[in-house]
């Protein structure tokens, strides 16, 4: 049995005792996907302090709703898809509560100490990489995001994104196309990167 599908019986395992009530099994559901939700959330926000705070409620909210919930073998999809909807609500509720210029919020949301935390630990590749990506659509990056980061599969991008499974791999060719033809450097990046 490879790992995958061990980690998915697994979590569907944990899904059901958390279901149940089962502090511990809510526990690794949470200590499991917090770094990836995480990561996810942070590259297509850019703010560490939104995307911990729509972490910690969504599981909140998951642990004072779980008796309405229902048993699912596909927990991380599930996760991810709560999570992204949770965390698009967030930034879009904070968005309508501050009535202050782009300027402005770009200051609240980068606070000096991220910003130093932030300079010390980039990587120059890792930067390029971002400078490429940001000449995506907002949908093309996020697929790229949960395909290339999250190693999720083109099904489970597609019910994360409300989408056709065939419009999956169409968005995301359509995003590597335009990142090859605006940077032909792009791909020996990536291999760099990977290898």
């Amino acid at each position: 049995m490879n790992q995958e599908l061990t980690d998915t019986l697994a979590d569907a395992t944990r899904w059901e005792l958390f279901l149940q009530g089962n502090e511990q099994a809510f526990e690794q559901l949470y200590r499991r996907y917090y770094p990836v939700l995480f990561n996810y959330g942070y590259r297509v926000t850019n703010d560490q302090s939104l995307t911990r705070e729509a972490i910690q409620q969504l599981f909140v909210k998951l642990w004072t709703n779980r008796a309405g919930l229902s048993a699912t073998p596909h927990v991380k999809q599930y996760l991810f898809k709560a999570f992204r909807n949770h965390l698009f609500s967030l930034q879009e509720k904070y968005r309508k509560e501050l009535s202050v210029d782009e300027d402005e919020i770009h200051l609240v949301q980068d606070s000096r100490e991220e910003k130093i935390i932030r300079l010390e630990t980039a990587h120059h590749n890792a930067q390029k990489l971002q400078e490429m990506l940001s000449t995506l659509t907002p949908r093309q990056k996020e697929a790229i995001q949960l395909r290339f980061f999250s190693n999720l599969s083109y099904e489970e991008i597609a019910g994360i994104m409300e989408m056709q499974v065939g419009g999956t791999y169409k968005l995301i060719y359509r995003a590597l196309e335009r990142l090859r033809e605006s940077t032909p450097i792009f791909f020996m990046i990536c291999y760099w990167l990977c290898y």
